[in-house]
This record gives C-alpha cells, structure tokens and sequence, in this order.
C-alpha cells in the first residue's frame, strides 16, 4: 500500500510539474486580459466623453444658427430702413430740383 501512496505521490508531483507551465501561461493570458478589459472601459469612456463633447457642439452650433437667423433679420430689417431713407431722400430731391427747375 506504501508503494500506491508513493506511485500517486510520484504521479502527483509530476503532475504539479507540468502544469506549471500551463498555470503560468493562463495567469499570463489572465494578465493580458484584465489589461484588455480597463482599456476596453477606458475606450468606453471616452467615447461617452467625445459623445457629450458632440451633443454640447451640436447645441452651440444650433444656438448659432439661432442667432445667425436673428442677425440677418435684424440686418435685412436696419437695410430696409436705411433704404426707405434713401427713397425718401431722394424723393425729396426730385422735389426740390422740380421746384428749382420750375422756378427759373
């Protein structure tokens, strides 16, 4: 019975042997993906910061665009009076030259 104790203790030490390798290879492949899966949540991260970082552009460009059409509005509405002024000016020319011609 000694000589099974010893036969399985022989086989269980070689065994553990040549595992050795094979535990040191999966804690290494383990390593590796522990380090793939934090870069995989930085990348998530990121991509959820470049994601708010668009939905605040897009906002501002929107805002922009608002204010881009008031502008021209308010431009365009100035040009219109600045243009019945000169209408008007012109008007009053034409008057005062008829009067001037009609008076000679």
């Amino acid at each position: 019975m000694s000589d099974n104790n010893e036969l399985v203790n022989m086989l269980r030490a070689v065994i553990q042997e040549e595992l050795k390798p094979v535990r040191h290879e999966l804690q290494q492949v383990n390593t590796r993906l522990d380090t793939l899966e934090a870069g995989q949540q930085e990348l998530r991260q990121g991509q959820a910061n470049l994601e708010a970082g668009q939905a605040a552009i897009e906002a501002a460009v929107n805002d922009l665009r608002a204010i881009n059409r008031q502008t021209h509005k308010k431009i365009f509405t100035h040009l219109d009076a600045i243009w019945d002024d000169i209408k008007r000016v012109e008007s009053q020319l034409k008057t005062l030259e008829e009067k001037n011609y009609s008076r000679l």
